[in-house]
């Protein structure tokens, strides 16, 4: 016969967590060892799912902390459950129990969470946040977290988005701008000559600013043109070409031969004879015909202009060629000094629109030393005069 005896609770520990079990002891050895197997195989069974959450606890840490997205997760109460590393390196919040108002100072975030939690369902929005002393845009999502009473928070930066649609609209808005006293003029002097009976001389005046205002219209299209090329990330890259760079400052020089002549100065050019770099030549040429212009066109007439290339040593120690074009005119003021370079900008608006300037010319100069991953800068004072620097480097 066998002997039963009262129950007993033997415990065993796995990955930190103690299981008990109720176990029947009984006098027979075989039992005994049946019972046995049983508990070294629910202990074997128990370690591997144990350790399956434990690959998949790790395989989803790895996956949040190379997220680009900021996540967030939240009980009930609005205390921090989880935030991965992009969460807190956004919104510096250090190791501790925090609420979310606590780590992102965001009324929009609070009111989002409160808001799943009340009504069981997703919400989707955009906000705008300052951190750092910087001006974010992101897309919320919010959702409850499985069947729990816990929230996560799901923020996808889109700051680069907004501010590449502000520059779509604001480019849409300066060529409109640009456009429309041209477009008003060529009106005004055509409906002129059409209402009223001229003589030759009035009647030549007119068609000589209806012309002067479509040559306008057409530098300004031709350099828009130009930069949607250079800006086209999709185009195929520039082959490049070793060429001599006195013969592209040549090039340059006599394609603005008409503009010097007119004002009457005088182009110097210096660089040896043997300089090579390797470059997409047609786009020097451009940008240097564009410094050139803008030389001529802010000098006094009966002045000079200086055009050389050397090749220097950048603060990297590399090897670069300096290409630079240098005037007495105008000069620009330090205080503009940092935006010559942006679409449209122009110091004095009123002069550059009578020389027939289009606001782009520099723009473009600054695309195509980026294409050549190099750069442009300016030295320059009020009434002095002004030096343009083309730097590539020869690497």
């Amino acid at each position: 016969m066998i002997h039963l005896v009262p129950f007993f609770l033997v415990t065993i520990t796995l990955a930190g967590t103690i299981v008990y079990f109720a176990v029947l002891y009984y006098r027979s050895s075989r039992t005994n060892k049946t019972l046995e197997a049983a508990l070294v195989s629910m202990k074997s069974e128990l370690n591997a799912r144990i350790e399956q959450a434990g690959t998949e606890g790790r395989r989803l840490e790895a996956i949040l902390d190379s997220m680009s997205e900021a996540v967030f997760a939240v009980d009930s109460g609005l205390n921090l459950l989880l935030v991965n590393p992009r969460a807190r390196s956004l919104f510096a919040i250090p190791s501790g129990s925090f609420s979310l108002l606590e780590a992102t100072h965001s009324t929009e975030l609070e009111g989002a969470a409160k808001k799943v939690l009340i009504e069981k369902t997703s919400v989707d929005f955009e906000v705008k946040l300052h951190k750092g002393g910087r001006q974010f845009f992101f897309q919320v999502f919010a959702a409850p977290l499985g069947q729990s009473s816990d929230v996560v928070i799901v923020l996808n930066d889109i700051t680069k988005i907004q501010k590449l649609e502000q520059v779509r609209k604001d480019f849409a808005a300066n060529v409109s701008h640009e456009l429309r006293t041209p477009i008003q003029i060529i009106m005004g002097f055509a409906e002129t000559i059409l209402e009223r009976n001229l003589d030759k001389k009035k009647l030549v005046h007119s068609v000589e600013i209806i012309l002067k205002n479509a040559q306008i219209m057409e530098n300004l299209t031709n350099d828009l043109l130009a930069l949607v090329s250079l800006e086209d990330n999709a185009a195929p890259r520039l082959e490049m070409a070793e060429v001599n760079v006195k013969d592209l400052l040549e090039k340059a020089v006599q394609s603005v031969e008409t503009q010097r002549e007119i004002k009457n100065i005088r182009i110097k050019e210096s660089c040896a004879p043997e300089l090579n770099a390797r470059l997409h030549g047609p786009l020097i040429i451009q940008a240097l015909i564009n410094l050139l212009d803008n030389a001529i066109k802010y000098s006094s007439s009966s002045s000079r202009v200086w055009i050389s290339a050397e090749k220097t040593t950048s603060p990297e120690g590399e090897g670069e060629l300096a290409i630079m074009v240098k005037d007495k005119g105008i000069g620009i003021p330090g205080e503009y000094q940092e935006r010559i370079f942006e679409r449209f900008y122009r110091v004095d608006k009123a002069r550059s629109r009578e020389a027939g300037g289009t606001g782009l010319g520099l723009a473009i100069v600054r695309h195509i030393a980026l294409l050549h991953g190099g750069s442009v800068e300016v030295e320059s004072h009020a009434g002095e005069g002004s030096c343009f620097t083309l730097r590539i480097p020869l690497t």
